[in-house]
């Protein structure tokens, strides 16, 4: 544990690799949240915080958006986490800090729980609103009982999101409105997140590289 702590201080590239088939992707960042949050969470709003091992906003909200992100600039990427007591919450996607309005966040948001266990999008261009809910998925949860594991892809113009291992997209969006940006987790309820792991696409790697430290601790998903 000594030795956990103490990487976790330093901000450094991890370049161990996951195989699968005949191809190899770096992991990123990876946090299962075990000692505290990674200090490379930026807790921008909602004061965020790990407790027993999951990691939640304080003062979940919407208006403005109880969100935490990670400071790499990414294209294309994949991302995969654990939400426990699905309720209302999700996940940004190419997104920027927009201040001082209504939301504070510009990119595509990916909403989980709400309105009968739904997934559905938004593409939130200014900050000033949400927009149109777009592409639901009904009924994918059973809000504040399931405890879904998510996989994002975001590849070129197309976002997709794939539940519990299924390895059809449970909803998909396309839109050419956000080229790169930020991933930050959204909390607007009680449910918490855990076993978060951030892998860019090969082509996108050099450029997080090149924009700042990252750092990831591996461990197999429970």
């Amino acid at each position: 544990m000594a030795n956990l702590t103490t990487n976790r201080s330093i901000a450094a590239v991890c370049l161990s690799l996951v195989f699968g088939g005949a191809s190899a992707h770096a992991i990123l960042f990876f946090d299962d949240f075990n000692a505290g949050a990674n200090p490379l969470w930026e807790n921008n709003q909602g004061s965020w915080a790990a407790s027993g091992g999951v990691y939640s906003a304080a003062s979940p909200s919407s208006f403005p958006n109880a969100l935490s992100a990670l400071p790499f600039e990414l294209t294309d990427f994949e991302v995969e986490f654990d939400i426990e007591n699905v309720q209302d919450g999700g996940i940004w996607l190419r997104s920027a800090d927009v201040p001082s309005t209504a939301v504070g966040r510009s990119g595509v948001l990916l909403v989980a729980g709400p309105s009968g266990g739904d997934l559905y999008w938004h593409i939130v261009t200014d900050g000033t609103g949400y927009g149109s809910i777009l592409n639901t998925a009904n009924g994918v949860f059973t809000p504040g009982v399931s405890d879904p594991h998510l996989r994002v892809t975001v590849v070129g113009d197309t976002y997709s999101v794939f539940v519990d291992g299924s390895p059809t997209a449970a909803t998909t969006l396309t839109t050419t409105q956000f080229s790169s940006g930020q991933v930050a987790l959204y909390d607007f309820s009680a449910q918490t997140f855990d076993n978060f792991a951030l892998v860019p696409e090969p082509s996108a790697l050099g450029l997080v590289v090149l924009a700042g430290g990252a750092a990831c601790w591996l461990r197999r998903r429970r």
